[in-house]
């Protein structure tokens, strides 16, 4: 329905009420009166005729009856009643017991067939009652209502004056009333409709001229400038409109570059990418979800559920109903598709891009296989800087002891000429050598390849078998141990051996004891770890960042290689070191070692830094 024809049905019951009120007041007017002006005839009448019986009985000295029979005037006046007065159809002298004494007519049988009503029940029945059609309906029809005045003689009643009013013409008068009032009042709102529609378009060509610019702004297309004349509400209105449309053609404009420069991201980008709406249909795929998950390319996936292309019990099907219904985000979330040869792993996180249930969804999914390629180049290119740093700690603990023995030759030589005893200083030389010695077997010892016998390993019960080797009784001994039981493919030996140097520098590091807290738990990557804490004095950071080279020590009897094989060990397994340590609370060693990931069987390169360190 458009606005011309709201504004008329609103307006039109508003004008037929109107009238209709103004035409009900005037008919109840007019029947107000009609009935007045019958009552005033009425009396009037009986005024006269009451005259005439005074005038009459006033030189009367026989019967007053007999007196008002034989005169002449009173029954001429009587008689001309109808013709004086239209509404008259009976005018009657009665004695007080019903007997005739002059008027129109003389059957007293015709007068009570009329069934007349006293004229009093017709003006209280047209004033109790507020409705019009109530109150007119009295006077509708022919009904006949009496005026009765007694007459008195010498202070006594002896007759009745008796004048019946017919309501005939009165409802023929309210009638053409009636239809004057209906003919007035269709005129008028008819020609009130006609005004109303000729100032409706008037006043609606600014609005409708609005109305097209939001329009075709809703649309997209230019709107251009809404001209609307005048300079009253309407004028400022489209002004305001104007300045409106263009900040939003600007908006718009900036909008589309935007949108296209983050889906150019979004195709960019080596991670798969889905936006699905608040109903779960696909909205954007980019090439990556394609070729990854298997979605149709060439926008065949756009306003379809994702559920249709992946399955309903798919694992991203499942996370993106999960996110859907709670509204909280998830981020790399372990998923796996495919079997067998065609397992793959991806990490999935998912977005709502609102604060409320059903907002929209972005969901990235990560292929770990391409991070885990890179990690082995960073890996790699880790291990050849730490063979360097390796080197030259080797240079440095070879090169110590030559120029040592160098140094005790040429003072050996010497003695030799002068015939000085030389017993010192081939001692000297020989604990060079067997310096030298030490330091090229700890180096073969780290240098030779490990040939790894790889087997399932709990990981729960080697921390319990390396804790039942514990015979300090200073230590206790506490687990915090995964109730999966996670386990791992390692080399059983060179794992163990691990973990009991790691727990050898804990013991010593709590010389007066302390507690030993041993952990494991499974991840949700692929990995599991276990860690080994101590409540021993901590390590300074400009000592941890060194502590997996070898030959650093900072004990007395130390060798410096036991750490360093340690990380060697976890290194052939794929696994990482990292050592949390605050100087005065303790240090924390974790070892994370890979679940299904097989172990390198053989690795002639060496590991010497390959822990995280914080202090």
């Amino acid at each position: 329905m458009g606005l011309r024809a709201k504004l008329a049905t609103v307006f039109i019951p508003l004008l037929v009420a109107a009238v209709v009120a103004v035409s009900a007041a005037e008919v109840d007017h007019s029947a107000d009166v009609m009935v007045d002006t019958l009552h005033d005839f009425g009396s009037i009448f009986v005024s006269q005729t009451f005259e005439q019986i005074r005038a009459a009985l006033a030189d009367a000295k026989g019967d007053p009856l007999q007196t008002l029979r034989k005169d002449a005037g009173l029954s001429a006046l009587l008689a001309s009643s109808q013709a004086f007065g239209k509404a008259v159809v009976y005018a009657r002298i009665e004695t007080l017991d019903g007997g005739f004494i002059a008027g129109v007519p003389a059957d007293g049988e015709q007068v009570a067939r009329l069934h007349p009503e006293p004229f009093s029940a017709l003006k209280a029945a047209v004033e109790r009652r507020w409705w019009p059609p109530a109150r007119i309906a009295p006077l509708w029809g022919d009904h006949v209502y009496e005026i009765r005045s007694p007459v008195e003689l010498n202070g006594h009643p002896f007759a009745v004056i008796r004048i019946g009013l017919s309501t005939a013409l009165v409802s023929a008068d309210i009638a053409r009333a009636i239809i004057n009032v209906v003919l007035i009042g269709a005129v008028v709102i008819a020609m009130s409709l006609l005004g109303a529609l000729l100032s409706g378009a008037l006043l609606l060509r600014p609005v409708a001229a609005i109305t097209a610019g939001v329009e075709r702004l809703a649309s997209g297309a230019d709107t251009g400038n809404v001209h609307v004349g005048g300079r009253d509400e309407l004028g400022a209105l489209a002004e305001k409109f104007n300045v409106l449309a263009q900040k939003v053609r600007a908006d718009r404009t900036q909008w589309e570059d935007e949108r296209g420069k983050f889906m150019d991201v979004f195709r960019s980008i080596a991670d798969a990418v889905i936006l699905l709406d608040a109903d779960g249909l696909i909205r954007f795929t980019n090439e990556e979800a394609h070729g990854r998950l298997g979605l149709p390319a060439g926008g065949m996936a756009y306003g379809k559920p994702l559920a249709t292309f992946l399955g309903r019990d798919h694992p991203l099907a499942r996370l993106v109903r999960n996110i859907t219904a709670s509204g909280v985000e998830m981020r790399d979330v372990a998923v796996e598709i495919g079997a067998g040869d065609k397992l793959t792993r991806l990490l999935a996180s998912a977005f709502p891009l609102g604060r409320r249930n059903g907002s929209p969804v972005l969901v990235i999914v990560r292929d770990l296989k391409p991070v885990r390629e890179l990690e082995s180049v960073v890996e790699d290119s880790g291990r050849l800087a730490r063979l360097g740093t390796l080197i030259s700690g080797v240079a440095h603990q070879i090169r110590t002891p030559l120029n040592a023995m160098t140094l005790e030759l040429e003072l050996l030589n010497q003695d030799i000429r002068e015939s000085r005893p030389i017993e010192d200083r081939v001692h000297m030389v020989r604990d060079e050598m067997r310096r030298l010695g030490q330091a090229i077997d700890a180096l073969m010892r780290f240098m030779r390849p490990e040939h790894l016998r790889l087997e399932e390993l709990d990981l729960n019960a080697t921390l319990t078998e390396l804790a039942h080797e514990l015979s300090d009784p200073k230590i206790t001994v506490s687990w915090r141990l995964d109730p999966s039981r996670p386990k791992i493919n390692a080399d059983r030996a060179v794992l163990m051996e691990a973990c009991r140097n790691v727990i050898q520098n804990a013991i010593e590091a709590m010389p007066k004891g302390g507690n030993l807290i041993l952990a494991s738990q499974a991840q949700d990557d692929g990995f599991a770890t276990l860690s080994i804490s101590d409540s021993g004095e901590g390590i300074r950071p400009e000592i941890l960042e060194n502590i997996f080279q070898l030959y650093f020590t900072t004990k007395e009897e130390g060798t410096g290689i036991g750490l360093p094989l340690a990380l060697r060990a976890v290194d052939l397994h794929g696994g990482t070191i990292k050592v949390d340590s605050q100087p005065g609370k303790g240090t924390t060693v974790t070892i994370r070692l890979p679940v299904e990931r097989t172990a390198m069987s053989y690795r002639g390169s060496s590991s010497a830094n390959r822990g995280q360190f914080n202090s």
